[in-house]
């Protein structure tokens, strides 16, 4: 690195596997950065610095409530609801055609590749309204190059699927119904019923007792309870109050699913691993590419290079990585202490802030399994503690990293990639008007079709190399 400066790295993860190393001499690092995917940018580039931020007074819960209001209506007005009669009426990958517009013998590196899908029903009978979750991808393994197709909805069974032909070479097509618009609609239907899929139980610790008892972020019981109130966002957890053992006894947390769905039988049916992912492609889905004799082309693949995967904390250039998880609702097995999460938006307000100092926010998939106005209050808040940072340190780096597509098997339910599609939407949507990075992580794994919350050593590298690409 050039820069030589004390350097400050902050990052707000919702998962575990980032980890650090201390290197001598961080030009190495440089010498991995190979991108093989290509990537959608947002309109939130970061630039040298922000312009000013109007200095707003404390939001009110009725502002913040009319916001959530907002962000969700865009969200319905994208997730209409669909009937659902009988399986044979929902879209079949199987029936639904796929043609490319314009076919040739050989494309040209830079070209742009449409291909028009019609979705038919199990009857074959064309689908009168869109609403289909799919997912376009084209590769080419030998080049380990990979890149997402935009898909544009018109809402009447069509949809038109674009491609950046970005490299030379035989480049295989792909496009995936993942859930007909008949689940989409009853999964976006069934997120907003319950806070109960997820069970947290929170340990007390009294002199030489122990006590559990249920916690969630809407406790229904007539129980005396223990909430734990972040008083500025107005964000609460709340936990069973133990008999003679204070609140503030609370020390740690642990979670697991609960045995409960708000789809019916039917609607389940839709997503058995079968009917989830299927290809519309058919066979005919590799194109020829070539560099062709032009002026201007895109070429975004390169080969990889052989270092490993690490996040550097250089001692000697004075660099420093503080990585701290978020607040509830943070889920898994394995018992957490409660005193090392915090809320994100306060540890936003204690940084300083200034040139050397660096952000990276990433919220999602601890938020799938609950109604998604929790995660859109959550956002909405980090927003504003940015936007408090940014007015007292334009010159602060933060970086936005979308969460990662995750296993088709999962409990589709909780944690369906459906889930992270809608929170993605609304992360871009909250911020749109300020100036941040993006690691499009989302994007990226959808290039790689890694399908992994947790993706390989590969994809995590050219996500950290995009971060450094912004810091150096």
């Amino acid at each position: 690195m050039a820069n030589r400066r004390s350097l400050w790295v902050l990052l707000f993860i919702a998962i575990f596997w980032v980890s650090f190393t201390v290197f001598r001499n961080p030009v190495k690092l440089w010498t991995v950065f190979k991108l093989p995917v290509s990537f959608n940018r947002w309109n939130l580039i970061m630039k040298s610095s922000c312009p000013a931020v109007p200095l707003n007074p404390p939001v009110s819960p009725k502002e913040t409530e009319l916001r959530i209001r907002e962000v969700l209506e865009k969200l319905d007005k994208q997730i209409p609801p669909r009937p659902f009669t009988h399986i044979n009426n929902t879209t079949s990958a199987t029936h639904s055609t796929a043609t490319i517009l314009n076919p040739r013998d050989t494309y040209c590196v830079g070209d742009q590749l449409d291909i028009l899908v019609e979705a038919r029903d199990h009857l074959r009978n064309r689908k009168g309204y869109g609403g289909d979750f799919l997912r376009a991808r084209m590769s080419s393994p030998a080049l380990k190059a990979g890149a997402s197709g935009k898909v544009t909805d018109f809402n009447n069974g069509t949809y038109l699927v674009n491609f950046t032909l970005f490299w030379e070479g035989p480049v295989s097509l792909s496009i995936l119904l993942m859930h007909p618009s008949e689940g989409v609609s009853a999964l976006w239907r069934a997120r907003k019923q319950g806070y109960d899929r997820i069970i947290f139980s929170g340990q007390f610790v009294s002199g030489a007792s122990q006590v559990h008892t249920e916690c969630a972020l809407v406790l229904n019981s007539s129980a005396e309870l223990c909430q734990y109130l972040d008083a500025q966002d107005q964000e609460a957890f709340y936990c069973v109050k133990p008999p003679n053992v204070p609140c503030a006894a609370l020390t740690h947390m642990h979670s697991k699913n609960k045995e409960v769905s708000y789809l019916s039988q039917q609607e389940r049916s839709l997503f058995e691993r079968s009917n989830i992912g299927v290809e519309i492609m058919g066979k005919s889905n590799v194109i020829s590419v070539s560099k062709c004799n032009t002026l201007v082309s895109v070429d975004l693949h390169r080969d990889w290079g052989k270092s490993q995967h690490q996040l550097a904390v250089d001692l000697d250039e004075k660099i420093s990585i503080q990585w701290q998880k978020h607040g509830y609702p943070l889920i898994g097995s394995l018992v957490y202490s409660v005193k090392e999460i915090e809320n994100i938006a306060r540890i936003i307000d204690r940084t300083g802030g200034e040139k050397n100092t660096v952000l990276v926010i990433s919220l999602g998939q601890h938020f799938r399994p609950f109604p998604i106005d929790v995660f859109i209050r959550r956002v909405l808040n980090v927003h504003r503690a940015l936007q408090r940072l940014l007015l007292r340190s334009p010159d602060t780096l933060v970086v936005l990293k979308t969460e990662n597509i995750r296993e088709l098997n999962s409990d589709v339910e909780r944690l369906s990639d459906f889930h992270g599609y809608t929170q993605y939407l609304a992360l871009k949507d909250i911020f749109q008007d300020l100036n941040v990075g993006v690691i499009d992580a989302w994007d990226m794994t959808i290039a790689y079709g890694t399908n992994n919350v947790h993706p390989p050593e590969d994809v995590v590298r050219s996500q950290i190399n995009i971060f450094l690409n912004y810091i150096c």
